[in-house]
């Protein structure tokens, strides 16, 4: 067994797409309407997906805690979120030297906690 994507609702699927793709670095897998609502794909290296189901009001964040996303440069990513998306940090990066990595938590815009992972 594998994972293989998550739906998450969203208000304006164009600001997800750049917020996903243009900062994150992640690719459109694939989109279609189903039912009359816009579903949008975006996936990185490992094969699992984000899927974007749009809807007229995106809900406030709730029962998802954060989604993961890793990176190669925490702190360049965090400081173009700061500086590009004026965004929220809700953790400053720190390296978490028990587990090898360098770990940030910024919010996308609408309003879902982004882990920011990067392997040192």
């Amino acid at each position: 067994m594998d994972v293989l994507h998550t739906a998450i609702e969203v208000g304006d699927l164009d600001t997800t797409r750049e917020f996903y793709e243009g900062l994150l670095g992640l690719e459109c897998t694939r989109q279609f309407e189903a039912r009359g609502q816009q579903n949008y794909y975006v996936g990185g290296a490992g094969g699992a997906e984000l899927q974007f189901k749009v809807v007229d009001e995106a809900p406030e964040p709730s029962g998802i805690h954060h989604v993961a996303i890793a990176t190669t440069d925490v702190d360049a990513v965090v400081e173009r979120a700061v500086t590009e998306w004026d965004t929220t940090v809700e953790m400053e990066p720190r390296t978490l030297d028990r587990k090898s990595i360098r770990l940030a938590a910024v919010t996308d815009p609408d309003g879902y906690t982004v882990h920011l992972i990067e392997e040192v």
